[in-house]
């Protein structure tokens, strides 16, 4: 399996269980530079991988991205492209908080421990 610590900017790695918890739009800019940084070929790479999943179009819908987009992902279109971008930062901000065990640092209330995640 692709691991974004071999993909994207180790600091930025280091840095995102961190930052989960700081202001939201510094943290989005700063992801979203750091993903114009990484190649074309390895965000091809890591939208790949993460489509391979069984329930990646479930996944990818309950990170809220329409179904139109999920296909021009699947495609291959340019996924820094500002129509794009958006989802694109979706899926690797979602497979960079599972191969960091994101989810598990999180606090979640016990209102919404049936709500699936």
């Amino acid at each position: 399996m692709l691991k974004m610590i071999d993909v994207l900017e180790h600091s930025l790695v280091q840095n995102f269980s961190d930052s989960l918890f700081n202001s939201t739009e510094q943290c989005e800019n700063q992801f979203n530079q750091a993903l114009f940084n990484v190649s074309d070929i390895d965000l091809q790479n890591i939208i790949s991988t993460f489509f391979m999943r069984h329930d990646a179009t479930d996944l990818a819908q309950h990170l809220d991205i329409q179904s139109e987009t999920i296909e021009q992902l699947q495609a291959g279109s340019d996924l820094k492209d500002e129509s794009l971008m958006t989802a694109t930062a979706k899926i690797v901000a979602y497979c960079l908080a599972v191969e960091t065990d994101a989810f598990n640092q999180v606090d979640v209330a016990e209102s919404l421990q049936d709500y699936p995640m």
